[in-house]
């Protein structure tokens, strides 16, 4: 921040990286550690002496720190850290994952299985606020009958805006509108020679999950449709090494997507929203192969505003990628192949892009997030 001390505090996992790239930070223990899954799931919450572990030891820090302000980032544990030593919580999130959100994630209107995925999710999220709370109880904290209350501060700021995840009136929210972070240790690649020629296709499946089988399914068809690929493996090496051999196939262990995408034509990723919006930023149309319903629910979220499209049709989730990836891998080649093409094809998908382009500009990100803070 402006004039600011910041202290970064992350788990054990994301410290290897922030070592890597020299980022000072401190270590606490995480919920997520219960499992090391890539989305909250029944083991984050199942141990309560692990909450309360995960509690004290944030608490400690803080106590030792004695920041202004604290500003959580998906850390379910914070909240309530935070309350008890005496300082103010903020956080930071997007509109799909704060209990405002009416909608079913990853699925759009009365699709099949939408009901089944309300009930799943809705039973989930309040058993692990019912977890929570009884965790909360040894500090004498209030507990949450709904766990995503648990990322809501005094101010709780959107990384999306309106049109991409529109949320009740009186929510109070605050839209500050996609950033983007370029820091990773990027392949140094001729950025000019890959896209020279082809229309360029990258396609990104984030760094959490095994991105092998899709790519196999997916990179053959982009090449039939006279795509040249970038595939950007986020750090996992193994699946470069189950690339199609083709001198229009280009891989990267961590691939510079801020100037990759200054020449690319389509998108195909997971679902990830720095990814996504990064592209939208572009004007380049998103196809969302997901992993979990989060990303799930990008892709309707970009159908909603004509920049993009679900890659597979929606299936309810109860916690395993495979049903996605079964899906995917039960679509017939020219199903795929026109999913892509009734996009890229599609002539209001231009127009669309310009004009969503347009509202995000309107947006100042994380300066007026700092801002705010530095005002509250």
């Amino acid at each position: 921040m402006q004039g600011h001390t910041v202290h970064v505090a992350v788990s054990r996992g994301s410290s290897r990286f922030l070592k890597k790239i020299q980022i000072d930070h401190y270590v606490l223990p995480d919920i997520q550690e219960s499992d090391g899954a890539m989305l909250p799931t029944v083991e984050w919450f199942r141990h309560q002496q692990h909450i309360i572990d995960c509690i004290k030891a944030e608490v400690k820090m803080l106590e030792k720190l004695r920041p202004d302000r604290v500003l959580g980032i998906f850390r379910f544990t914070l909240k309530a850290s935070a309350q008890i030593a005496g300082i103010p919580y903020d956080s930071l999130t997007c509109g799909c994952m704060t209990p405002d959100s009416e909608e079913v994630l990853g699925f759009a209107g009365n699709e099949p299985g939408m009901e089944q995925q309300r009930i799943i999710l809705e039973g989930f999220y309040r058993y692990a606020g019912a977890k929570l709370s009884d965790a909360y109880g040894s500090f004498s904290v209030n507990g949450v009958s709904h766990v995503l209350s648990a990322l809501k501060g005094e101010l709780t700021f959107l990384w999306d805006f309106p049109e991409f995840a529109p949320l009740p009136r009186g929510n109070g929210s605050i839209h500050i509108g996609p950033f983007s972070w370029n820091r990773w240790p990027y392949d140094d690649i001729d950025v000019d020679s890959i896209a020279d020629g082809k229309r360029l296709a990258v396609v990104a499946f984030g760094t959490c999950v095994s991105q092998s089988v899709p790519a196999r399914r997916i990179i053959p068809l982009l090449l039939d449709l006279g795509y040249r690929v970038l595939i950007a493996a986020g750090g996992q090496k193994d699946v470069l090494c189950d690339m199609p051999l083709s001198k229009n196939v280009v891989t990267s262990t961590y691939a510079p997507l801020h100037k990759l995408f200054s020449h690319a034509s389509l998108v195909i990723s997971h679902g990830g929203q720095m990814t996504v919006f990064e592209a939208l930023q572009n004007k380049i149309p998103v196809i969302v192969m997901p992993f979990q319903p989060e990303q799930a629910h990008n892709g309707v979220c970009l159908e909603r505003i004509g920049c993009g499209s679900r890659l597979v049709p929606s299936r309810p989730f109860q916690g395993n990628p495979s049903v996605y990836i079964d899906a995917l891998l039960s679509m017939t080649d020219d199903e795929i192949k026109s999913k892509i093409s009734s996009l890229v094809e599609n002539p209001d998908t231009p127009k669309r892009l310009e004009e969503i382009k347009k509202v995000m500009d309107r947006y100042e990100g994380v300066q007026k997030l700092v801002t705010m803070i530095e005002a509250a």
